[in-house]
């Protein structure tokens, strides 16, 4: 079939077609290139808005919402009211250190706060288990010269981080592996926790409300969060300041569900009177802290 000129364009400016396949007129940018910059762009700041992805690529904003979706579906970022937050424990092929322990983490001053505060609450000698994520990842730096842990994580970046370790055990729960945060979730993870006991459970979330309590990005995640927390005598919430007030898909545990909340800061001191009562709340200055755990 022959097509006039006119036919032949539109044809090419069908919105079935041009995703991939054609680069956007205004820039030249094919999608995946455009998405990747993207990518670039929230690595270093944490988060973005869709009024600054106009600008700067020149494409619409329905053209940039789907980009974030898209990103989202893969684990990549979380979607907020007109942009998007990086996602807590994400990495990025072929780019983990930018996500895990690098520069470029959000917050990661707090993080490290965080994880230097948590292993005051750990002794050698116990049984322990770390989530995945980012603030997770600072408290497993903080185990270094402990004497007969054991840890028990679903965080390949955790179990790598240990496995120089000759005095700790190290258990991965197994499971299905999710490519943004190198964590393996899934019932694999769930029979195994089914026969384990540990004295403390580090868990981390992607928000945190006082309505709803805490959030976490898919129902098997909250599943597997939900279980670790079950096989623990003490469990404990670790989330910096930037998760208050930021809900996501799937609550997975009420506040009272945990017995301590380890943060950096609270930014709204009303906050603190409305968690009073339903868990301790254990506050880790990043420009005054002390000690580095028990050992």
């Amino acid at each position: 079939m022959v097509y006039s000129r006119n036919q032949s364009k539109d044809f090419v400016n069908n919105r079935y077609l041009r995703s991939s396949v054609y680069p956007d007129r205004k820039n030249g940018m094919f999608t995946e290139e455009r998405q990747q910059k993207i990518l670039e762009l929230i690595q270093r700041t944490g988060k973005i808005r869709i009024s600054q992805l106009t600008e700067q690529f020149g494409v619409s904003e329905v053209t940039l919402r789907n980009d974030l979706s898209t990103l989202a579906r893969k684990g990549y970022l979380t979607r907020t009211h007109g942009g998007a937050l990086l996602q807590e424990n994400s990495i990025f092929p072929g780019k983990a250190r930018l996500s895990f322990g690098g520069k470029d983490v959000p917050n990661l001053a707090a993080k490290r706060a965080i994880g230097r505060k948590a292993v005051e609450y750990i002794e050698s000698g116990m049984n322990i288990l770390l989530d995945a994520g980012t603030t997770i990842l600072e408290i497993a730096r903080n185990l270094h010269g402990f004497r007969g842990l054991t840890v028990i994580t679903d965080s390949i970046p955790v179990a790598v981080e240990l496995s120089g370790e000759q005095e700790i055990t190290v258990l991965l729960t197994g499971g299905v592996l999710r490519p943004a945060s190198l964590a393996v979730i899934g019932p694999e993870s769930w029979s195994m926790l089914e026969n384990i006991h540990v004295q403390r459970a580090f868990i981390g979330a992607r928000g945190i409300s006082t309505e709803r309590g805490f959030f976490c990005g898919n129902s098997v995640e909250g599943e597997t969060k939900r279980r670790m927390m079950a096989v623990a005598e003490e469990k404990f919430a670790v989330v910096d300041a930037s998760k208050f007030g930021v809900s996501s898909l799937v609550p997975f545990a009420d506040i009272g569900d945990f017995d301590y909340l380890l943060t950096d800061r609270i930014k709204d001191s009303s906050l603190t009177g409305e968690l009073a009562g339903k868990i301790e709340i254990v506050t880790c200055n990043s420009s005054k802290l002390t000690g580095t755990g028990a050992k």
